[in-house]
């Protein structure tokens, strides 16, 4: 028998230890040992006297912020009286701050304990040498193999404690303790496992997930640690690291101690030197705590329990982020449980986080995860892998059904995030479909400038990867050069069809589908860029060489018709685009069938049509239907059913059905904001529209108000070129006019003038149009020479480009002869103005609006040629035919109203008797 520990300064007698065998490790040849067992039940219980701290715990950073210690208080304290009894779990992401949390949280609350102990617990076997060491602490003894009971025991037997089991990567290493300690002090646990909270329960442990910080406490922590006090630097730096704690410590650790160092040079390094910062934590850290290291235990344990779970790390870290649909991951194995279940180990282990339906992993994980890419199978590197993954998940036809925008818009960051994470020079074939397929949703969401960017870097990935002459890479230069018609650049537009034809007739030949399509689609940028004469030629021999090659009820053959007849209309050949249209939608209807959505477009593309040559009512009555089969095929709230509605509301505009109009146009507005989203080019155009409307109703105040902000808009979406930007100055500048604002409006059709011909040229129809603006606007302002010598530029050049039958030629010819009338020149205005009646009934038909102007426009010419008779005559037949096409109140209308009263009673003093006879 022999003593072991210290001696007791009391006056009891010693304590008696039994040894019996006890185990040892001998080490050496001829080595002798002595193995003494320590019965652990033998040993005095420890007593910590009152006032007295015991602990060992680590330094604590000396910042700390953005955490709430009262939240784990909460947690640990059961409100009752006296001791606190409570067990937790701060669990998280390795490197969130748990360790740093608890520390704190101990150090702040010490006095309340007579005994804090900390335990490293990452092993079972350090579990034990941590309880070993607290009853070295407590009771030292020579040797005591079996300490860490002795310590169960005196944690058993006394209250007033705080045990930190610190780092705990199986919980089972711990579990068995805290059976054994529960309800005497409190337990604190700290661990990169999520059990769920079925695990947590049976353990009674209260969780506690820890997350990154706030954007604020990360700046605080960036600016105090370094002294750097560049609060917008550090927020940038911060949004680049995740908020992680260990990250933003490990990055103000390198930047104090490189003084020429900034936050914005360090992201700068770290963008380019990402692996080396990651492993780099400054002089005096420590190498296993940075983020290149702080991860590597815990991707080890995963990979080793599931090469599966492996593999779904190293995909989401090729992804965004945050919203990943875990759908995404359905294809990397035929089980779907086998998947859920690598997912749930992921979770567990807090390397990721799970929504009801997506996943999210911190984007430092993620660049760490990608300098250690996996390979799921033999020679196929994980970024193939993650590129037919997100291939696979392409919605069908992100230009037509909207039902799968949604899915398009949470899918789209993780395409961006992808292509981005791609390396310089990769060879990356998968890369071309996602960039076409992203920029293709892009531009017809109205993100014009993100789709031609990201199709540019799309056709230099194609050319480098697969070739200048590669089909898809003719496809994805095709592609670029819709993006830049579809955002005005239409002379890069022509110039890019124009060198992919080239190619294609070289490479695919003449008669080869894609060779046509770009033909085809040539003709529509002529179209677009004002050549409407190269459009229709074009148009005719494409459509020529379709019925040969495709036949004449290939639906590319009836695309080509109806463009044809688009292009018609545009050069003021009405008769001919309606004809053209009823042929190609008997077709559609025969081919495709009535409900098809290229018969619709047909459809409400002849409408527009009767609406322009001024068959407002044959036009409402269309629209109507095709709204209503829109509504019914489509639903509501497709973007085709909005256009209709916006296109029905122009039209009852026209037809002077001003109130119905405006509010099917705020109708839409509110619709399509919902829909489409504030910055959709089709919602700024339903704006605009709404914005002429309220012109027409007299309520101009507000047209200039939404044409001001509708040009707000359009500057920084579509930019301040493009035509629908023009578009809208020139609206404005009209709308100006209209309340005497003439300086203004000059000056802004000066300025739109000089753009337009820039970018469109000079005999670019909307150049044209807005010539003739601001001559009407020099005839308001009384430079009536000026006015005239304008108008008739503008006549000479439309007669010439469209020709004397367009109707935008008629206009100006009727403008022409208002400003012979405004300059005294009654005779030469009334004899134009004869001449512009005649050509508007044969061209356009007697019911036609621009025809009762004209006819309204000589009755006036008349009656300042003192012709009053002749003048009441034809104000009589435009009152009787406004009544019947336009409506009882439209402005137009009333105006003639009040023209007949006045000539009627200057008639009557005229006529009237002297007075006295």
């Amino acid at each position: 028998m022999s003593t072991a520990g210290n001696q007791p300064t009391s006056a009891e007698p010693p304590p008696q230890v039994s040894i019996t065998a006890s185990q040892g490790v001998q080490v050496g040849d001829h080595s002798t040992m002595n193995n003494l067992g320590v019965d652990a039940a033998t040993l005095p219980v420890q007593r910590v006297a009152e006032g007295t701290f015991v602990h060992n715990l680590p330094i604590a950073s000396g910042v700390f912020v953005g955490r709430d210690l009262a939240m784990l208080d909460r947690l640990l304290h059961d409100g009752s009286a006296g001791v606190v009894v409570g067990q937790a779990a701060v669990h998280g992401l390795g490197g969130v701050g748990k360790t740093e949390l608890v520390v704190h949280y101990a150090r702040a609350h010490i006095s309340r304990y007579r005994l804090v102990w900390w335990v490293t617990a990452d092993t079972a076997e350090n579990v034990n040498l941590g309880l070993a060491a607290l009853t070295s602490r407590l009771h030292p003894v020579a040797t005591l193999a079996d300490a860490q009971a002795w310590a169960v025991g005196w944690l058993q037997s006394n209250t007033g404690w705080l045990l930190v089991l610190d780092n705990v990567e199986n919980v089972e290493d711990i579990t068995g303790l805290l059976g054994q300690i529960a309800g005497r002090g409190h337990v604190v646990v700290t661990t990169r496992r999520d059990l769920g909270k079925a695990r947590w329960t049976r353990l009674r442990l209260s969780p506690l997930q820890l997350g990154v910080l706030d954007r604020a406490a990360s700046i605080e922590l960036l600016t105090e640690l370094t002294g750097l006090h560049d609060d917008h630097s550090a927020d940038r730096l911060a949004a680049d690291l995740g908020d992680l704690p260990l990250a933003l410590e490990q990055a103000a650790a390198y930047i104090s101690q490189h003084r020429h160092l900034t936050f914005d040079t360090y992201r700068t390094q770290l963008t380019a030197q990402f692996a080396q910062l990651a492993a780099n934590g400054g002089e005096g850290g420590d190498a296993h705590r940075t983020i290149a290291s702080v991860w590597q235990i815990t991707m080890t344990a995963i990979h080793t329990r599931s090469p599966l779970a492996g593999v779904v790390m190293a995909v989401l870290a090729w992804l965004a982020p945050d919203d990943i649909p875990e759908d995404l991951l359905q294809p990397l194995a035929d089980n779907q449980t086998d998947v859920g279940d690598a997912v749930a180990l992921l979770a567990s282990y807090n390397m990721i986080t799970c929504n009801a339906d997506t996943i999210s992993m911190h984007r430092l994980v993620q660049a760490v995860t990608r300098t250690n890419t996996a390979v799921p199978e033999a020679g196929d590197p994980i970024t193939g892998h993650v590129g037919r993954l997100l291939a696979a998940a392409i919605p069908d036809d992100p230009i037509n059904k909207y039902s799968g925008w949604p899915r398009w818009n949470t899918l789209l960051p993780h395409f961006d995030a992808f292509l981005a994470h791609l390396p310089a020079g990769h060879d990356n074939s998968t890369s071309i479909v996602l960039g076409n397929h992203a920029a293709t949703y892009r531009q017809h969401q109205g993100q014009i400038s993100a789709a031609i960017t990201q199709f540019e870097h799309t056709v230099a990935d194609a050319r480098r990867i697969l070739g200048d002459d590669h089909p898809d890479t003719l496809a994805s230069r095709n592609n670029l050069a819709v993006a830049h018609r579809v955002a005005g650049r239409l002379a890069e537009a022509v110039e890019l069809y124009e060198q992919v034809l080239t190619d294609r007739r070289r490479i695919l030949g003449d008669d080869h589908p894609h060779t046509l399509t770009t033909r085809n689609n040539l003709a529509r940028a002529y179209a677009t860029a004002g050549r409407v004469t190269a459009a229709i030629e074009l148009y005719e021999r494409v459509l020529a060489d379709r019925r040969r090659i495709l036949g004449n009820d290939h639906p590319h053959t009836l695309t080509t018709r109806n463009n044809l007849a688009l292009a018609y209309a545009t050069a003021g050949r009405i008769a001919a685009a309606i004809e053209l249209y009823e042929q190609v939608l008997a077709d559609r209807r025969r081919i495709l069938g009535n409900d098809h959505p290229h018969t619709l477009t047909t459809r409400n593309y002849l409408a527009l049509a009767y609406a322009t040559a001024g068959r407002i009512a044959a036009a409402i009555e269309l629209y109507e239907q095709v709204l209503a089969d829109r509504r019914r095929i489509l639903d509501n709230d497709h973007p085709d059913t909005l256009t209709t509605r916006d296109n029905l509301a122009s039209a009852n505009l026209t037809a002077g059905r001003v109130t119905e109009a405006i509010r099917s146009y705020e109708a839409v507005l509110t619709d399509s904001q919902r829909i489409l989203g504030d910055d959709h080019p089709d919602t700024l155009t339903t704006r605009n529209n709404l914005a002429l409307a309220y012109a027409t109703a007299g309520r101009v105040a507000e047209a200039i108000e939404l044409h001001e902000q509708v040009l707000t808009d359009r500057r920084p979406m579509l930019g301040s070129d493009h035509p629908d930007t023009l578009a809208t100055r020139n609206n404005l500048a009209r709308a100006y006019a209209l309340v005497g604002r003439i300086t203004e409006a000059i000056e802004l059709h000066q300025q739109v003038l000089t753009d337009r011909r820039r970018i469109l040229g000079d005999d670019h129809p909307h150049t044209l149009s807005t010539r003739n603006s601001l001559a009407r606007a020099y005839a308001l302002a009384g430079r009536v020479t000026e006015a005239i010598e304008l108008h008739q530029q503008v006549l000479t050049d439309r007669r010439r480009i469209l020709g004397d039958d367009h109707p935008h030629t008629l206009t100006t010819r009727n403008y022409l002869a208002l400003a012979y009338a405004t300059a005294g020149r009654i005779t030469e205005a009334a004899e134009l103005h004869e001449r512009v009646l005649t050509d508007s009934q044969r061209v356009l038909g007697n019911d036609h609006p621009d025809t009762l102007a004209a006819r309204s426009h000589l009755a006036v010419a008349c009656a300042a040629a003192g012709r009053i008779t002749e003048a009441i005559e034809l104000h009589e037949q435009v009152l009787t035919d406004r009544h019947r096409v336009l409506d009882y109140d439209h402005p137009d209308t009333a105006d003639t109203r009040n023209n007949l009263a006045a000539l009627r009673a200057r008639m009557q003093q005229i006529t009237a008797p002297p007075a006295g006879t």
